[in-house]
C-alpha cells in the first residue's frame, strides 16, 4: 500500500461550502441558490474578521517605493482655471500643498507648477489650459514626504530606508508614530533621513515619513505588510486564499455561520469546534524565532 505522493489538496469553495453545510445537517441534495448566496456571504465575512483577528503570514508581502519617482502622467484636464494631472494611485508620491513640481511631455502644461490640491494619484494646480491630453510625466526635486498605500493594506509591520552607496545598499529600519505624536512635530517639512513613519489609514490610505527624504541621504523605503485575503467567489470552481492548514478552521467556522441563519440548534456545538479549530491554526500561523528582551539604556525626558 502507498501514499499519494502529492501535496495539492485544495478543494474549491463550492466543494468546502457543501461539507460546510453537511456539518450543519443539511444534505447536498438540499442545497438551494439561496444556500449559495448566503455562504458566499458569510465566507467573506468570516475572511475579513480573520484578517483583523491578527497577522496572516501568507498574506504579507514586501513593498518598496522609490524616492526619485517620475510617475506617468494619465490624463491632463483643464477647466482655463485649474489643471488636473492624474497618474498611478499606488505607491507613488502624495505631493504636499504648495510643493513645487515638474511637468514634462505634457504639451500643454510643461513646467514647474506650484500644486493647489493633492491626493493620491492626483495633483492640481492653477492653468489657464482648457481641454483634455493624456502622456507626460510629473516629477518633483525634493522628494515627496507621504505616498500612497494599496487600499487592500490591512497593517505595516516592519519598515526600513535604504542608502545606495555605489553597489551596497545599507538599510535603517524605522518606526511607527502615531497620528497626535507626528501632528506634535514642529517642523514637518524638516528633511533628513527619514527616522518615523505615519501610516494614515484612510479609504485611500498613505503613509508619511519624517523628516521628510532629502533625496540623498537614501533612496528608497520599504516595508513589510499585511494585505487582506482574496474575495471569495462561487464560479468557476474557485479556490480560497487561504493555506492547506487553515482548511478546518475554514470549514468549521462557516458552519457556524451558516448553522446561525439555517440550523440555529447546531450553531453552539458547531461554534466550539470552530474555536478549537481557528485556535489551532492561529498558533501554527507564526514565525519560531527566539524572542530576546532587553532594557534599553538611554536618556529620557518627561
Amino acid at each position: 500500500m502507498t501514499s499519494s505522493g502529492s501535496y495539492s489538496y485544495n478543494p474549491s469553495l463550492g466543494d468546502l461550502t457543501i461539507y460546510a453545510y453537511q456539518l450543519c445537517g443539511i444534505r447536498p441534495t438540499e442545497i438551494i441558490q439561496e444556500h449559495i448566496t448566503t455562504a458566499r456571504t458569510a465566507t467573506n465575512m468570516m475572511l475579513a474578521r480573520w484578517a483583523n483577528q491578527g497577522v496572516n503570514l501568507w498574506e504579507v508581502d514586501l513593498i518598496t517605493v522609490v524616492f526619485a519617482q517620475t510617475p506617468t502622467v494619465l490624463t491632463v484636464t483643464g477647466d482655463g482655471t485649474t489643471t488636473t494631472l492624474t497618474y498611478a494611485s499606488l505607491n507613488t508620491p502624495v505631493y504636499a500643498i504648495g510643493a513645487e513640481i515638474n511637468v514634462a511631455g505634457t504639451n500643454v502644461v510643461d513646467g514647474s507648477q506650484t500644486v493647489t490640491a493633492s491626493a493620491p494619484g492626483s495633483v492640481s494646480f492653477l492653468s489657464s489650459y482648457s481641454g483634455a491630453a493624456t502622456g507626460g510625466t510629473i516629477s518633483s526635486d525634493t522628494p515627496a514626504a507621504t505616498y500612497s498605500v494599496n487600499p487592500n493594506t490591512v497593517m505595516i509591520l516592519d519598515t526600513y530606508c535604504t542608502t545606495t552607496t555605489g553597489s551596497s545598499n545599507i538599510d535603517r529600519i524605522i518606526l511607527p508614530v502615531s497620528r497626535t505624536e507626528y501632528a506634535s512635530y514642529p517642523n514637518k517639512e524638516q528633511v533628513g533621513f527619514p527616522t518615523v513613519y505615519w501610516f494614515d489609514r484612510l479609504l485611500a490610505p498613505t503613509v508619511t515619513l519624517w523628516p521628510s527624504p532629502d533625496g540623498t541621504s537614501s533612496q528608497q523605503f520599504s516595508y513589510y505588510r499585511v494585505h487582506q485575503i482574496q474575495d471569495a467567489n462561487m464560479t468557476g470552481g474557485q479556490t480560497l486564499d487561504i493555506p492547506y492548514l487553515w482548511m478546518e478552521a475554514f470549514a468549521f467556522g462557516l458552519a457556524v455561520r451558516l448553522a446561525q441563519i439555517w440550523a440555529p440548534a447546531m450553531a453552539v456545538s458547531l461554534k466550539a469546534m470552530a474555536d478549537e479549530s481557528y485556535q489551532i491554526a492561529a498558533a501554527q500561523n507564526t514565525e519560531y524565532v527566539q524572542q530576546y528582551i532587553s532594557p534599553q539604556i538611554s536618556g529620557y525626558f518627561r
